[in-house]
């Protein structure tokens, strides 16, 4: 059954399928008793799978990345699947349509998606009154909601940590951690936010409001897999100046030598 619905599914655009099939599992969680269901086959509640880090507790090591739930429309449907945290975005300050179509393609051979989507989303004020309207509607959840943050792609380079800024003080109160996004290839010139002045620029601002609040958020970098290790160990000093609480770095390949 699978296989047929999944050779249909095929044969349409891939955006326009992760939209059809998340309507549809929302449809499908607004009726109790299938959400209940669903909860029941894929939620995951192992004591010993409950982790805390960052001050946070995560019912699981299980979480979504940013890029799958742009806009924080789908969280009820994912903490039914059982998530222990779902990253939204990447926000940016003003909403943006991103590039042209089609920019998400199937790579059937290798299982996998090719994603060119710059940056779509509805925007920091729209997607913290979505996140505020969950926080209220439920107070019991207890999965933790990641902000992936950026720039829009009219912002010049020079101005871009004014962008992190609004994503930052819009999401605040609703998120549990941030990341502040500096490598997605989809927007022109994003990558040259990872230079080591550029980024201090950036952070730094960043962790001086973060410090300054009633409770600081935990405040994390993403970075691109091909940094040289210049770049690497740039990035690290930083981290470690900035007090950064994590970040994601490109592991190379061992060689006999290594």
């Amino acid at each position: 059954m699978y296989q047929l619905f999944r050779k249909f599914l095929f044969l349409f655009d891939a955006e326009a399928v992760h939209y059809f099939s998340m309507n549809l599992l929302k449809l499908a969680c607004s009726i109790p008793f299938i959400r209940k269901l669903i909860h029941h086959l894929y939620s995951v509640n192992q004591p010993a799978l409950k982790k805390k880090l960052w001050g946070l507790d995560f019912q699981n090591p299980l979480g979504l990345a940013a890029g799958f739930d742009k806009n924080a429309r789908y969280l009820r449907e994912l903490e039914t699947l059982g998530f222990g945290f779902v990253e939204i975005g990447t926000v940016t300050p003003l909403p943006q349509q991103g590039n042209e179509k089609p920019r998400l393609f199937r790579l059937p051979a290798d299982k996998a998606l090719l994603n060119r989507m710059g940056f779509n989303n509805d925007g920091a004020k729209i997607i913290s009154a979505r996140l505020r309207a969950w926080r209220s509607d439920h107070p019991a959840s207890a999965m933790i909601i990641g902000g992936n943050i950026g720039k829009n792609k009219i912002t010049p380079n020079e101005d871009a940590w004014k962008d992190y800024e609004i994503c930052f003080r819009e999401l605040f109160d609703y998120v549990d951690y941030f990341v502040v996004n500096v490598s997605s290839p989809n927007t022109p010139g994003l990558r040259e936010l990872q230079e080591k002045e550029a980024l201090r620029k950036i952070l730094t601002h960043l962790q001086t409001i973060n410090t300054h609040q009633h409770r600081a958020k935990p405040l994390l970098l993403k970075i691109a897999p091909d940094l040289n290790q210049e770049q690497v160990k740039d990035v690290i000093e930083l981290a470690i100046e900035i007090r950064l609480d994590g970040l994601w770095l490109p592991i190379p390949p061992l060689t006999a030598k290594d």
